[in-house]
């Protein structure tokens, strides 16, 4: 039997235990706080009607019933704004309590179909005058099941913010090296000295904003403008990237997921450059999560490649000083976190 099906067989029973039992023959008063006036009202009136239904009497003084209903409404919580009704029933003549419980409720409109069920909850027990048996009700726990808020990550237009750390790799050419690998001073078929070079790794922080906009729900587009540090010789110059990328949205569970192609524009290069590739390629992954309503932390992952050699300008100077210059194949890990906030 499922939780709805034994409620109902529940509110079955009670409904027809108080004629068997006599109701007519028992008078109520009904009393009650809240604070807020509408809802006292609104229960006042709502348990008068059940009670009368149900066929107890509903006295207007409160000297003349034999029992008195009374409750009380006060506010729990602040996102959503929920109330509980504290319920208690106590005999006239003694003053003593009978029952008491409480119960969560968000809307009154959720109400007009537990109104029936708390009077009876209260009333399916009852004692007849002058008995002093005290029965405390637990709460029933309903679970309400809201709808998935998936606001974050159904916005049009993001503004992405992230700080990023990309791995640039430089990979050594042979072109003039003696042996494929090394600076010289002296002539190539006769060197005086040699100096083994390798490849360079470089890497330190920068930053990236953008503006990603959904075409589709499965399709975005990100322009953003990146910088970072350094180059192979200093740790003081700042390059600026210009960025486009591609974006293929998946939305599975709690995640947004967007794999990408990417394209990239060097506004600059440093001067221990000659020559510095202008476009890199590549693509990578976002990863992300909720951040509020209305936007998502993110981490992400990609890698670029330039098809054009970055040419350095040999740093060795007078030890050194061949070839003048010195080529590598330049790509990068970039590695990001961030959050992007939705727009519209």
């Amino acid at each position: 039997m499922t939780a709805k099906t034994r409620r109902f067989v529940i509110l079955f029973l009670l409904t027809i235990v108080p004629f068997s039992a006599g109701a007519q023959d028992i008078s109520i008063y009904f009393e009650g706080t809240a604070s807020l006036e509408h809802h006292r009202q609104y229960f006042l009136n709502n348990f008068s009607m059940e009670a009368e239904a149900l066929g107890y009497i509903v006295t207007e003084e409160r000297t003349e019933a034999d029992y008195i209903f009374n409750f009380n409404v006060e506010p729990i919580g602040r996102t959503p704004i929920r109330y509980n009704i504290q319920i208690s029933l106590f005999q006239n003549e003694t003053g003593s309590r009978l029952v008491t419980f409480g119960w969560e409720f968000t809307t009154l409109e959720e109400m007009y179909y537990w109104n029936q069920y708390l009077f009876l909850q209260a009333m399916i027990l009852w004692p007849r005058p002058l008995e002093t048996e005290i029965i405390t009700l637990e709460p029933e726990v309903i679970v309400i099941t809201e709808p998935i808020n998936d606001d974050w990550r159904n916005r049009r237009l993001y503004l992405r913010l992230s700080v990023n750390y990309p791995v640039t790799f430089y990979a050594l050419q042979g072109n003039g090296l003696i042996g494929g690998a090394g600076v010289y001073h002296g002539s190539f078929d006769s060197p005086d000295m040699i100096m083994p070079l390798d490849n360079r790794i470089f890497a330190l922080p920068g930053a990236t904003v953008g503006l990603e906009w959904h075409l589709l729900n499965w399709l975005s587009l990100e322009v953003n403008f990146q910088i970072s540090l350094g180059d192979t010789i200093t740790n003081d110059f700042i390059n600026m990237i210009a960025g486009a990328e591609l974006k293929f949205p998946l939305k599975p569970g709690a995640f947004m997921l967007e794999p990408y192609l990417a394209f990239s524009y060097n506004i600059n290069k440093s001067e221990v450059f000659a020559e510095f590739p202008d476009y890199a390629v590549g693509g990578g992954i976002q990863i992300g999560i909720k951040g509020g309503n209305r936007g998502a932390f993110f981490i992400d992952i990609n890698y670029m490649y330039s098809f054009d050699e970055a040419v350095l300008k040999n740093p060795y100077g007078e030890l050194y000083p061949h070839p003048a210059i010195i080529y590598f194949r330049r790509s990068v890990i970039g590695l990001g976190i961030g959050y992007k906030w939705g727009i519209f």
